[in-house]
This record gives structure tokens, sequence and C-alpha cells, in this order.
């Protein structure tokens, strides 16, 4: 394997993570569409004594009809460090001494989800959903594993007054490059969000996933989030991270600009 930084395209992020995150307040009726323009920046050292930073920058499309959302997202993706880490993997060797940057489109991620079941008194519904990872950025660049991921997902939501729970759990099938042998991982994830008012609202989301690697450790991170909505199409949201385990993140921050229609 090639020693350089070889992007997931942020797999942490973006299969269960910050960009699946429900955004819109706990106490508004969803909207029957949105676009979102985000940034994230990423850095940690992943037991090494150099650091890898990942700037991410995804812009996404969501689609409601009835029970059924849908969603795509085209990221731009640039990594800098000594090439001894693969994002949402950890370590795969010693590294160089020489710090490379290398960027580009990252993998494009597609979504779908279905409302199977929900109660309106109570505010409970559990939702099943299928996500994919095609593996288009650019391997060569060191910028995605040239694979398709593939995973199925449960979430189980209450939204009550101005509370919002959910807890997710999920299954991903993981391709593997040459010269990498890549398991088939279990994750979750639990979000909290509480409603100040119509225009202001803070959230708390907490994401696991298993080691990918047989030798890696599993990811746990964390990330608050304030979001506010400047009138009822647009709504901004910052976003601050913290990793807890040698193969996360060490800590991270970001914003995305959303549009409802």
């Amino acid at each position: 394997m090639k020693k350089r930084v070889l992007g997931c395209a942020l797999a942490l992020l973006c299969s269960g993570a910050l960009l699946d995150m429900p955004l819109a307040r706990a106490d508004n009726a969803p909207s029957t569409g949105s676009v979102s323009l985000a940034g994230f920046y990423l850095s940690g050292k992943y037991g090494h004594s150099k650091s890898t930073d990942i700037l991410y920058v995804p812009f996404t499309v969501r689609l409601q009809s009835g029970r059924f959302t849908w969603s795509a997202t085209l990221p731009y993706l640039q990594i800098s460090g000594p090439g001894n880490v693969l994002p949402n993997i950890g370590s795969v060797g010693a590294g160089s001494n020489v710090r490379t940057t290398n960027s580009g489109m990252g993998d494009i991620r597609l979504g779908a989800d279905y409302r199977v079941w929900s109660d309106n008194s109570s505010g409970v519904a559990l939702t099943v959903g299928g996500r994919v990872k095609l593996g288009t950025a650019d391997h060569a660049a060191g910028l995605g594993t040239g694979k398709n991921d593939y995973a199925l997902q449960l979430r189980l939501s209450r939204a009550t007054g101005k509370l919002y729970l959910a807890a997710t759990a999920g299954y991903r099938k993981q391709g593997s490059p040459t010269g990498l042998q890549l398991r088939n991982v279990a994750y979750g994830k639990a979000d909290i969000i509480y409603s100040f008012s119509r225009s202001n609202s803070l959230g708390f989301s907490t994401f696991y996933d298993q080691a990918s690697l047989a030798t890696g450790t599993s990811l746990l991170t964390s990330a608050l989030y304030f979001s506010h909505h400047l009138d009822d199409q647009w709504s901004a949201t910052f976003f601050a991270m913290k990793g807890y385990t040698r193969n996360s993140p060490g800590y991270g921050a970001g914003i995305s600009l959303s549009y409802g229609f």
C-alpha cells in the first residue's frame, strides 16, 4: 500500500453521523426538501507524533415524499498529513517524514429512509434506512478506497414538545482496496436536540464505529451543535467535535448552511 493518506470520504461523518443529523427543529413540521452546503475540519494524530488534517466540503440534497426520504451528497475533500492514516480506520503504517496534501472530489453518498411506523400521540417513530458510498474519489491521489460501501440501519426517534431523541443502529459492508482487508462493521449513533425557540436549538450526538481493521480500535466521537433558523427557509448550524479513541480524529469543527423548500 502506498504511504499516503487514503481518505474514506469521512465515513465517520457521512454514514450515520454529522451529515445524517436531524437538523430541523423538533417542533417544526419537516419540509419537503432541502439543499445544504457544509464545511468540516478534522485533525488528529491517531497514535503518532504528526497530525493528519482533513477538510470536507459536502453539498447535499434531501427530498421527502410521504414516508420516504432520499438524499445525495457530492463532496470536495482535502487531506494533509504524513500518509499513515485512513480516516475512520486509523493508523495503517509508519508514515513518511514528508507531509503531503491531496484534494479533489470525494465519494458520492446516497441515502434512502422509510418511516415504517409512527405514533402521532407519543411522537415515536421507527425508520429503516439504506446508505451507499460510491467509490468515486481518486484512489491514486489518496482520496478514497475506490470501492463501494453499503449499509442498512434502523432509527428509533421521539419528538415531543421542545425535545427530540433518536437512537440509530446499523451495519456496513465495506469494500477493501488492494493491500488492505477491511472488515464489515456495526455502528451506532445517539442524538438529543432541544429547541429553545422556533429559531434556535442545541444538539448533542455520539457516534460509534467498530474497528475496520483486525488490529485497529473502534471509533468513538461526540459532537455539540447549535442551529439557528434565519427565516422559514434558511438555517445555519455550527459544530464542534471531539474524539476519544486512538483511531478517532482528535477534534473538529464545522458549519452548515441549509435552504428548505
